[in-house]
């Protein structure tokens, strides 16, 4: 089972076992059979539920970090980036989202903050 996080917090759970692109559409399939399908440009994560392993971790890293794995909201974003722009620490900007380090050097690579190979400190 897939969660399909839309824009504008909507979200969608699809029964798929494998998703293929078609023409900017992810199409979602079960025993090859068409389940579904959403517009990628407006697909903002798709998150694995129902699976036991990612479950746990995703508590475990919940109890440290509140927001993470979660979608980000517009507001968080323009934090994160005027917090970028004013030097923040790596510790700073943790404890300020709620995310993880990891999570947080993603976001700001795709917003073109970080580069590729740049490390937040």
């Amino acid at each position: 089972m897939l969660r399909v996080m839309l824009e504008d917090a909507d979200y969608c759970d699809v029964p798929a076992d494998l998703m293929t692109f078609d023409d900017g559409v992810v199409v979602f399939w079960r025993d090859g059979e068409e389940v579904g399908r959403h517009r990628q440009l407006r697909i903002r994560s798709l998150e694995l539920i129902g699976s036991r392993p990612m479950g746990r971790r995703i508590e475990e890293a919940r109890k440290t970090h509140p927001n993470a794995f979660r979608v980000w909201t517009q507001e968080q974003e323009d934090l994160l980036t005027r917090m970028f722009h004013e030097n923040a620490t790596k510790d700073e900007l943790v404890a300020a989202l709620g995310r993880q380090p990891g999570g947080i050097a993603t976001r700001l690579r795709a917003l073109g903050l970080l580069g590729e190979d740049e490390k937040l400190v």
